[in-house]
């Protein structure tokens, strides 16, 4: 079915351009009219005449970084299985400066699909209707939740990305009061704080990246009533995909990442 409306496929931050991301993209997207936005660091910009070369119909807004040292030192229990918690702050100020730029361009019912660039889609289409996208409601793949809810990929209409505009205040208070920092968990509080609705759909993917060892050692410590939501919320995703997960055992985190050397 062809949709009518246009889908922006929308980058933030580091670009990291692999062909397989742009072909997986036309091949599962090839009955939706594309138009992609980027909102690229400053000091990618070099980047931008092979992505504007690549991804044809293209929209792209330099960002500023900012720094946030002093936030990350204040992390009383971050996420040790992450390679570096500063990810986090880094990775949803793109988003958040993306969406305040491209929500005053939109218009409200537009539907954006927020994306990676080192993301491979081995789904043949996304298994969602775009005609029939709600508001105040993200529409997230039910695979890869670690801790909380997946974080790199969501359908969403352009006025629920306006609900984002407080998140670093909602992150400031959870450290503040000392709870589990870890990317996907505090995705997950920061939706329920909103009363954003959640609909899971199928999508399989994998990430791009080169293989890195990371210090096993170091042991993650989660405060008590953080550790109660987490296994909660594991315990859901196990019931909702109860065939895929314990009788075809895939479903699994560790078929997130596609190494590359």
């Amino acid at each position: 079915m062809k949709i009518k409306k246009k889908i922006y496929i929308l980058f933030s931050g580091q670009l990291r351009f692999f062909e397989e991301n742009l072909k997986s993209i036309e091949k599962s997207l090839k009955h939706v009219n594309k138009i992609y936005l980027f909102c690229p660091w400053t000091t990618e910009i070099k980047k931008i005449k092979l992505f504007k070369k690549n991804y044809k119909i293209s929209k792209f807004e330099l960002i500023k970084q900012k720094d946030w040292t002093n936030h990350i030192k204040k992390v009383k229990y971050p996420d040790r299985a992450n390679s570096h918690i500063s990810n986090l702050f880094y990775m949803w100020d793109a988003l958040i400066q993306s969406f305040e730029y491209y929500t005053k361009i939109l218009d409200n019912n537009d539907i954006v699909i927020r994306l990676r660039t080192d993301i491979k889609i081995t789904s043949k289409k996304f298994e969602l209707n775009f005609n029939e996208i709600k508001n105040e409601t993200l529409y997230i793949p039910d695979c890869y939740h670690w801790n909380g809810l997946n974080d790199q990929v969501f359908v969403s209409k352009v006025s629920t990305l306006k609900k984002f505009k407080l998140f670093f205040k909602f992150l400031e208070n959870m450290i503040r009061d000392d709870r589990f920092i870890s990317p996907e968990y505090v995705y997950y509080k920061f939706i329920k704080m909103n009363k954003l609705n959640i609909v899971f759909f199928n999508l399989d993917y994998q990430i791009l990246r080169k293989k890195i060892i990371y210090n096993k050692r170091i042991q993650t410590i989660i405060p008590l009533k953080d550790q109660l939501v987490i296994k909660t919320l594991k315990l859901l995703f196990k019931l909702r995909n109860f065939n895929q997960f314990f009788i075809r055992k895939s479903k699994r985190n560790k078929n997130q990442n596609l190494f590359y050397e």
